[in-house]
């Protein structure tokens, strides 16, 4: 072998830093002060966690999902696509054909699309009904993954996944980062009280949402919690809201099902509601612009976002336009990503080209080499930890 190629298999980090090792020992101190106990501190060098992807979009957002596969990809990880009702089938044949295309794609067996289109109302509960087909599907494929993660196709990456996969490795599996908000305003209690239908559940074509002439009761079995859609969920917790051991997720899922934005609030309020309680790490890992207010941004990206996406340390952003110019600015100084081109890692053996990897040659895939961006994502985690409302307890 080549010594050009056998030094790029050597890891950089070959030495726990002790940021990193203060932030494994909090953890433990605080799991054994708890009754729910993580597991065990991991050993110096634990393996890379794999991580489950699923990535959504509607009409004419193929190659979106196409260039956030690209952004996120690790040969490690497990990926689904999907384009709901209203994208046609010939872009669904077109995804397919074009992830196909990619050699390594093929080779590493882990890109799926979903060749069947769910409906989807986001005003409605299908929405919730699309993420927990998705998780179904991903848990039947693959079994081994450690976190599920879902985005959108106006999402993307601020973190090279050897640098995500490098600090989620020092984690505990046991964790979920579901970001929450308890204090119920006056319209998320009418979002509570009403009774709505999503005909997309059950109709092939497209149906508007209806509300019900009865109003209901606020539930006293248990708290109603609301935060973002987007969430980063253990295989665990995936499997309890699927197969449910006890019958709290689907007597949660009967009254979800006519709720409105239902995704907004279904897995804060099983988790927190359940056994996963203290398993539950406030945050999404997102951006979120405090400024316009503290949620995730809905307006235009401007260039000046950059700088503050990158100090969040977050791993991801959203609501990006169609070719915003600062995923460019993001594939060129944080991914080192080519137009065209997967993220490169460790595992990108391939030759350099204008500047960029080209991945058409892979090594090993359990040796990362994680860079500037996994102390940005570490600091956010220390953060996380500091404050007092960084896990959940309501149990």
């Amino acid at each position: 072998m080549p010594m050009a190629i056998l030094f790029r298999q050597i890891p950089l980090f070959t030495v726990l830093p002790l940021s990193l090792l203060s932030l494994f020992l909090l953890f433990r101190l605080l799991a054994n002060h708890q009754p729910h106990r993580f597991s065990q501190l991991p050993k110096p060098f634990p393996p890379p966690p794999k991580v489950a992807y699923f990535i959504s979009g509607t009409n004419n957002d193929g190659p979106r999902i196409f260039r956030l596969l690209q952004a996120t990809y690790h040969p490690r990880n497990y990926y689904l696509l999907h384009l709901d009702r209203r994208a046609s089938d010939k872009q669904r044949d077109q995804l397919a054909r074009i992830v196909g295309s990619v050699e390594i794609f093929v080779a590493a067996g882990n890109v799926n699309v979903m060749k069947k289109s769910n409906p989807v109302n986001e005003e409605g509960s299908s929405p919730l009904a699309l993420i927990l087909h998705g998780a179904a599907i991903l848990s039947r494929w693959k079994k081994d993954w450690d976190w599920f993660v879902n985005l959108a196709a106006s999402d993307y990456p601020l973190i090279p996944q050897d640098d995500f996969l490098h600090i989620l490795s020092y984690l505990p599996r046991e964790l979920n980062f579901i970001e929450h908000e308890t204090n119920i305003t006056m319209q998320e209690y009418q979002r509570i009280t009403d009774v709505i239908v999503d005909p997309r559940l059950y109709l092939q074509s497209a149906g508007r949402m209806f509300m019900g002439s009865e109003k209901r009761t606020v539930p006293n079995a248990f708290r109603f919690l609301t935060g973002s859609p987007h969430v980063i969920l253990n295989h665990k917790l995936i499997q309890f809201a699927l197969l449910g051991w006890e019958n709290f997720p689907r007597i949660l899922l009967l009254y979800f099902s006519n709720t409105r934005l239902s995704h907004k609030a279904y897995f804060q309020t099983l988790a927190c509601n359940s056994e996963f309680s203290r398993t539950v790490i406030n945050s999404n890992l997102r951006y979120t612009d405090c400024n316009s207010p503290c949620s995730e941004s809905h307006h235009s990206r401007r260039p000046m976002d950059f700088g503050s996406m990158l100090a969040s340390g977050a791993a991801f952003a959203g609501n990006f336009s169609v070719n915003d110019p600062i995923m460019d600015v993001i594939d060129s100084v944080v991914l080192n990503r080519g137009k065209g081109m997967p993220a490169p890692g460790a595992w990108c053996l391939g030759r350099s080209w204008s500047g960029r990897v080209s991945c058409s040659e892979w090594g090993d895939v359990d040796i990362l080499r994680p860079g500037p961006a996994a102390r940005r994502f570490k600091q956010l985690l220390l953060k996380l930890m500091k404050s007092k409302s960084f896990r959940s307890d309501f149990t």
